[in-house]
């Protein structure tokens, strides 16, 4: 895996960038940090992976009120917003709203309309939030956006015989499962869903925020995918969730340039992720995969629990701590939830982190 940094502790470009919105109409400059990650596809594997990045915000302002469970509606000054800049676009949503302090830093909900003053949300809860907490708005990852000349710049000549295909699964699964929601491919300067005819375009297709997605070589010749955006160093929360039927996968990414030790994580001790008291029979755990290993189908290298106060590798025995083992930029995460009795609930995995000084 290549870093691409300017700045101390790195090898790399980092630069510093104006993020100014184009559909507000008014608002502060922000200079942001961007840079680029390659990530290396071995031939004739998947390597699962999530974006390190984020794009830029098009929208920073402040929290004026907000209401509505299920669907949260959020307002913020009158005429700051374009009528309909966030509307979702065939029943996907396009741009996502970020808490970025008070109570619910971090959290991130899908937009589905927006007027010049208001936001009405894909989900969301008021409590906690107050008159003045920071918001931002920020477009989705498509493939168009992420890989506009396709991964790798493959174009496919042959459709029926594709070198390289980006797979993007449910966002649960049960253990042991990864179900595709849709299969994609870069032919004729588009993106293209298997299934759904050679000339329909696909370039909107998301890649959602802090979920994983799998990109296959069926190639012969090892590959090479790019991942540039803005870094993200602000708290950031993952929903996870579980079920009553079966322990259940949570496919998962940071959103983080460099790698992060498990003990930073934040993942354990915050009632989110249920520790294991007897070795023998674990609880919730963290599954890893590999960046670097051929094949196809992959199961995961590492399992996780958390146990006795620290860490723990399940191949590794029940003392030793596994802490700071890394989690590298990039790299697909998989939580899994134990299976409850009953009532099964949502909670956020909130990760705090700064880029070092």
């Amino acid at each position: 895996m290549n870093y691409t940094w300017k700045g101390k502790k790195f090898l790399a470009i980092i630069a510093s960038v104006a993020a100014a919105g184009t559909v507000v109409k008014a608002q502060e400059v922000y200079s942001q940090i961007v840079g680029a990650i390659s990530i290396n596809l071995p031939a004739e594997s998947d390597v699962i992976v999530s974006f390190p990045f984020k794009q830029s915000a098009e929208f920073r302002g402040f929290l004026d009120s907000a209401s509505g469970a299920g669907n949260l509606v959020v307002n913020v000054s009158a005429d700051s917003l374009t009528n309909g800049a966030f509307d979702a676009q065939s029943g996907l949503s396009t741009h996502y709203l970020v808490i970025e302090s008070g109570t619910q830093q971090g959290v991130h909900i899908d937009i589905s309309s927006n007027t010049g003053s208001q936001l009405t949300l894909v989900g969301g809860d008021p409590t906690g939030l107050a008159n003045g907490d920071q918001i931002a708005v920020y477009p989705h990852w498509t493939l168009g956006s992420a890989f506009p000349f396709g991964v790798a710049k493959e174009d496919e000549a042959e459709p029926g015989l594709r070198k390289i295909e980006v797979i993007v699964p449910q966002a649960t699964s049960s253990a042991g499962n990864m179900i595709p929601e849709g299969i994609f491919y870069f032919s004729g300067e588009a993106w293209r869903q298997v299934g759904a005819g050679i000339n329909a375009v696909a370039d909107n297709s998301v890649l959602y925020h802090g979920r994983a997605f799998v990109i296959r070589n069926n190639g012969t010749v090892a590959k090479d995918a790019l991942f540039f955006g803005e870094v993200v160093d602000a708290p950031i929360a993952i929903p996870l969730s579980e079920s009553e039927k079966y322990p259940l996968n949570n496919f998962i990414g940071l959103n983080r340039p460099l790698a992060i030790s498990l003990d930073e994580l934040g993942l354990a001790g915050g009632g989110v992720f249920e520790e294991t008291t007897d070795p023998t029979n674990l609880r919730d755990k963290l599954l890893t995969y590999s960046l670097t290993g051929a094949g196809k189908n992959k199961k995961p290298v590492g399992t996780y629990y958390y146990y006795n106060g620290a860490w723990r590798e399940e191949s590794a025995g029940a003392s030793a701590d596994k802490g700071g083992d890394l989690i590298q930029p990039g790299m697909g995460l998989a939580v899994q939830k134990i299976q409850v009795g009953s009532n099964p609930e949502d909670s956020n995995w909130v990760n705090e982190w700064e880029l070092p000084q």
